[in-house]
């Protein structure tokens, strides 16, 4: 089969990525097991299926990574015995039938019966943990988050994905508006979306898109609706690319026509906000910071109530990821992490008003990833 143009150079791309990430797994087990020093741990328990990915390359699910200071082990049952041949080096196969049990008998031969165990809390469920206590005859702890947090900070092939992620949604956007709005469906519009995507070489959706018209739009999450969109109304769209894993995300607001003042002074309102919040952003600052900075704005405006989630969070592997930049929780930024910044207003039975970026963070700034324009555009 031949591949259409886009999707042949973005698959050739994707090879290209992939081998020049070889050289940064040798970094990122090192910090892990920096963090098995810390936490004076013989090994690890990997189980959060992005993680596994981040530190072996291995792109599918139901598999467990253990990491200790000299060896590491990669455990899986058939089903993909033969993709961790073509995608992972460095580590050993172990062959499982009951993942579990087999990988703590396969630590329990590598490193002893009372080695004492990294698990991520934060991802095994209660029923798992129980099974882990169990069968584990050596030590258990948490590391909570901790292997997870080793993904905030990007390599540049990591950038490089999301970059490309972003492209690829700035002419899904483009295309949408070319086609217009009006009469046309929600769902119809977020089809497209997806159509447009995978025409030009993307993976897939990095979530499912949000296409939200008139009222809808005061709903942060709102689905897709068999609703024709109507003229002189807001419409916001929330999409994003996956490419070779990784992720991009930019929400604009689309006018059908003529708006109220209130409405038009809303998206004036959003718009700088979330030219504070990037103003606001640069290695070194925490996410509360840029969260006062963009919600400051619409405070002042007076419309403080109407802003009810966090301005940005981490972009990667996952569509939300730390760090987090919210009001209530707000982690330390550094250059190489790839967050956004997406303040918004939504007025119950009116409509809603959200702008969003995916920007790399700099030491003195950020770059702007998602480059579709902001200023209120009229889409017929």
């Amino acid at each position: 089969m031949t591949l259409p143009a886009g999707q042949s150079k973005m698959r050739r791309a994707a090879a290209d990525l992939a081998l020049a990430e070889r050289p940064a797994m040798g970094e990122r087990w090192r910090r892990v097991r920096d963090l098995l020093s810390a936490r004076r741990l013989d090994a690890v328990l990997v189980s959060d299926p992005y993680d596994v990915r981040y530190l072996s390359g291995f792109t599918g699910d139901d598999t467990y990574l253990i990491i200790g200071h000299e060896a590491g082990l990669i455990c899986t049952d058939s089903r993909y015995w033969a993709q961790v041949a073509d995608e992972v080096t460095g580590l050993e196969l172990v062959r499982t039938e009951r993942l579990l049990e087999d990988t703590l008998a396969a630590v329990a031969a590598h490193w002893g019966k009372g080695v004492v165990l990294g698990f991520q809390g934060t991802h095994l469920s209660y029923a798992t943990y129980r099974r882990l206590r169990r069968l584990h005859s050596g030590g258990l702890r948490t590391v909570g988050d901790a292997v997870t947090a080793l993904r905030q900070v990007k390599d540049g092939a990591e950038v490089a994905r999301i970059r490309r992620a972003a492209q690829l949604t700035d002419a899904a956007l483009q295309a949408v508006v070319e086609a217009g709005l009006v009469g046309r469906s929600e769902r119809d519009v977020a089809w497209q979306i997806e159509r447009e995507l995978h025409e030009r070489g993307a993976q897939g959706l990095a979530f499912p898109s949000i296409v939200a018209s008139g009222a809808w739009g005061a709903l942060p999450h709102a689905t897709p609706r068999d609703r024709p969109i109507e003229r002189n109304e807001l419409v916001v769209i929330d999409t994003g690319a996956t490419f070779d894993g990784y992720r991009s995300d930019i929400t604009r607001t689309l006018a059908t026509g003529e708006l109220d003042e209130e409405l038009r002074h809303v998206y004036e309102v959003v718009l700088r906000a979330q030219q504070a919040g990037l103003a606001a952003v640069r290695g070194g600052v925490d996410g509360k910071a840029v969260d006062a900075a963009a919600r400051t704005v619409i405070t002042e405006a007076g419309y403080g109530d109407y802003f009810g989630h966090g301005t940005g969070h981490g972009v990667g592997l996952e569509i939300h990821e730390l760090p987090r930049l919210g009001r209530l929780r707000g982690d330390p930024l550094a250059a190489g992490m790839v967050v956004t910044v997406e303040p918004g207003i939504y007025l119950e039975g009116r409509g809603g008003v959200r702008i969003e970026d995916t920007v790399l963070v700099t030491n003195d700034g950020c770059e702007i990833l998602t480059a579709f324009p902001k200023e209120l555009r009229v889409v017929a």
